[in-house]
């Protein structure tokens, strides 16, 4: 199983950064263009139980995917889960903590790469370079929200 870790301090309280990131309309706003990630189905706010779907672009393939939330603590944490998707298993935490001047934002990814011939492409270093880019790019993100205000 690999493993993926990626900490963000913002200038924002983790319950603001909370909501903003449990409302899935959000998280288009804070995703890699490159990604043309988009839903196909999901709920207004995250809970415990709710399923989301949706398709991202990646190594040139439209990949279709299912998560469901597995844990959820109101402005502390949220567990997803794949239920459908490229990978054998991928578990994702987001964690909120309060740190020096406003948050910080830990994200745990627990994945194994697929097998056979979509594994020769999807390989442990692949996805982990591939997530380095997005949460680069979800940093520099939420940092230019939160400036403008709309994370508080």
């Amino acid at each position: 199983m690999a493993l993926f870790e990626h900490q963000t301090e913002l200038s924002c309280s983790p319950t603001g950064l909370f909501s903003f990131l449990t409302c899935p309309a959000n998280i288009s706003k804070v995703s890699d263009p490159n990604l043309q990630f988009k839903f196909v189905d999901a709920p207004e706010k995250l809970e415990e139980g709710v399923e989301l779907e949706f398709q991202i672009v990646s190594f040139g393939q439209v990949h279709t995917l299912k998560h469901k939330i597995i844990e959820f603590e109101h402005g502390s944490h949220v567990v997803e889960e794949q239920l459908e998707g490229p990978m054998k298993s991928w578990q994702h935490s987001h964690r909120y903590e309060s740190a020096e001047g406003g948050c910080l934002k830990i994200d745990i990814v627990e994945f194994e790469p697929p097998g056979g011939l979509v594994g020769f492409f999807l390989t442990e270093d692949k996805v982990i370079d591939q997530l380095e880019n997005g949460f680069f790019y979800r940093e520099e993100r939420l940092k230019e929200l939160i400036s403008q205000g709309a994370i508080v």
